[in-house]
């Protein structure tokens, strides 16, 4: 064998081992990386997972009637705009010395709730809120709103502003809706929790109060977890003013003097209760 022969098998060995060696590497980083993309994935699902169950959380104001099937809302409350810099509105400076009540209502902004044809729950909701204001604070009690226009809050700004005040009691207003049987009506009262005696107490008051009324139909004073319910450090009840699935209710809903006779029946529930404990 001539040296050049020699050379040429010197020089394709060395290529075929330099090849074997760039496969050996590229071997042991797939190896590696295979691994390494794992955690990294597995990392970024606990993390969506985490995510998810956060926001699931605050979407347990999705109402439901508790004898059936759930209802949708249109936004479900999330909290994609916490710290959007909305502030609570109060009425006065100074509402230490007096009984202070939150009215929150409900949905607002991009969220319109529960919607109707033409009928959408926000608008309802803010109207009775300030007619209920009205009333409360011609009686001498403080009043906070967490929204005095049509603004998207979330849930967690909500209870935020009952628990960041001197407030005695929080009431969130909401309209219903029952797709399945269009004839179910009534006003309705939630409160967290058989534990919960003072919101029970409220509830109940309201309800009492309200069924006094040839005017009204209600239903029930129950429980149920709601984010605004459970996660408010005061005595809280959401009320569900009517169901929007029942036309007929529907059109008494979008009656300002309705919307009258219902803050007002809400009203004395709360001073009854209000009276009661001063009696007591």
């Amino acid at each position: 064998m001539d040296k050049k022969q020699h050379r040429k098998r010197k020089k394709l060995r060395k290529r075929k081992k330099a090849k074997r060696l760039v496969i050996a590497y590229l071997l042991r980083a797939v190896v590696i990386l295979i691994p390494v993309i794992m955690i990294i994935l597995m990392v970024c699902g606990c993390l969506y997972i985490c995510e998810k169950f956060t926001k699931e959380d605050e979407k347990t104001d999705i109402r439901t009637d508790i004898h059936t099937n759930t209802y949708t809302d249109t936004n479900t409350y999330t909290d994609t705009n916490a710290g959007n810099g909305t502030a609570p509105i109060t009425s006065t400076a100074d509402y230490v010395s007096k009984f202070c009540v939150i009215i929150d209502a409900g949905h607002g902004g991009s969220d319109g709730g529960t919607v109707s044809g033409k009928i959408i729950e926000k608008d309802i909701n803010l109207s009775v809120a300030l007619k209920l204001k009205t009333i409360l604070e011609d009686n001498n009690i403080e009043v906070i709103l967490t929204r005095n226009s049509d603004e998207k809050m979330s849930l967690a700004q909500r209870t935020s502003v009952a628990n960041g005040s001197n407030a005695d009691f929080f009431i969130s207003l909401h309209c219903n809706y029952y797709e399945d049987d269009a004839q179910i009506a009534g006003l309705e009262c939630y409160y967290n929790s058989p534990d919960a005696t003072e919101s029970k107490a409220y509830a109940e008051s309201i309800i009492h109060a309200v069924s006094l009324s040839n005017d009204v139909k209600t239903r029930d004073a129950k429980t149920e977890n709601y984010y605004v319910l459970r996660n408010t450090q005061i005595p809280a009840v959401l009320v569900e003013m009517g169901f929007l699935s029942n036309y007929s209710e529907s059109q008494k809903l979008l009656s300002d003097d309705y919307q009258e006779i219902l803050a007002q029946r809400m009203a004395e529930g709360i001073f009854n209760k209000i009276e009661g404990d001063e009696n007591s």
